[in-house]
């Protein structure tokens, strides 16, 4: 890794980091990115792991999706790796070009904005964490400096988690909206959502209000209610804005009716 970013740092603007290439080669055959000189990462020992450390999870940047599908850590972010492409895309793609390619609807990221995962970077001027909810700038855009490259991903156990994906199919589409939920521990509740907004995003005001409520079946249709006045979708040839919002408020609420289903304790049997 140290001499990737020597490379990067020698060649600034002029080199662009390559890990899976499932979105940068795409953009550079369409046309929409320019590179000059690409620093591949596939060679790099030790960045391809996903492995529990106690009560963390611990992910390398170049772990691929279809490692994710496999870890039962978070059900969340496995629901999510799922969606992402086919197999061949969930084979080649990294958690770390997911993140950095920022994309609004990116599925991965919306599940690890609900887990609150933390992004570890490093650079040649030594390295940081970031939380996720400070990660995405813009379309696009993220915290990463130019001379900078993910390290890790790391995100907490919780007690539950899910991810719902509506598309033109289940995989192989970007994401209409896409929603996560996550339930920690102590029953406070995390909602994300992707393709309704600029960056992924966090309903804030619905997880207020189910930090109160819990999660009644009044209090649901409540934070369905909430969400659908918390995004801020538009129109483009996929959907209109008012189609994403609608369809944030029932995957929110759906989710969230999963959730209190799996946290009701199980009726005893009859003798």
């Amino acid at each position: 890794m140290t001499e990737a970013l020597e490379l990067k740092s020698r060649l600034k603007d002029k080199g662009v980091f390559l890990a899976g290439g499932t979105d940068l080669v795409v953009g550079v055959a369409k046309g929409r990115l320019s590179v000059e000189h690409w620093i591949d990462l596939s060679g790099v020992p030790g960045l391809s792991y996903v492995r529990e450390e106690g009560e963390e999870l611990a992910i390398g940047p170049l772990a691929t999706h279809a490692m994710l599908e496999r870890s039962a850590f978070a059900p969340a972010l496995a629901q999510a790796a799922r969606t992402v492409g086919g197999p061949a895309i969930r084979n080649r793609g990294t958690i770390a070009g997911n993140l950095g390619t920022a994309s609004p609807a990116g599925d991965v990221s919306v599940a690890l904005l609900a887990l609150d995962a933390r992004i570890a970077l490093v650079g040649s001027h030594g390295s940081r964490s970031v939380p996720i909810r400070d990660f995405f700038v813009g379309p696009g855009k993220t915290r990463i400096a130019h001379d900078e490259l993910i390290q890790e991903v790391r995100i907490r156990r919780s007690a539950d988690s899910a991810f719902l994906k509506l598309g033109k199919r289940q995989s192989v589409a970007i994401a209409l909206v896409s929603a996560a939920v996550v339930r920690q521990r102590d029953g406070r509740v995390a909602i994300a959502l992707g393709s309704v907004g600029p960056t992924p995003l966090r309903a804030a005001r619905a997880e207020a209000h189910l930090a109160l409520a819990g999660l009644a079946p009044e209090a649901i249709g409540e934070a369905a209610s909430l969400v659908r006045a918390e995004v801020t979708p538009i129109d483009d040839h996929r959907a209109s804005a008012e189609y994403r919002r609608a369809v944030s408020g029932v995957l929110v609420r759906r989710l969230l009716e999963q959730l209190a289903a799996s946290s009701k304790p199980e009726s005893p049997a009859r003798a």
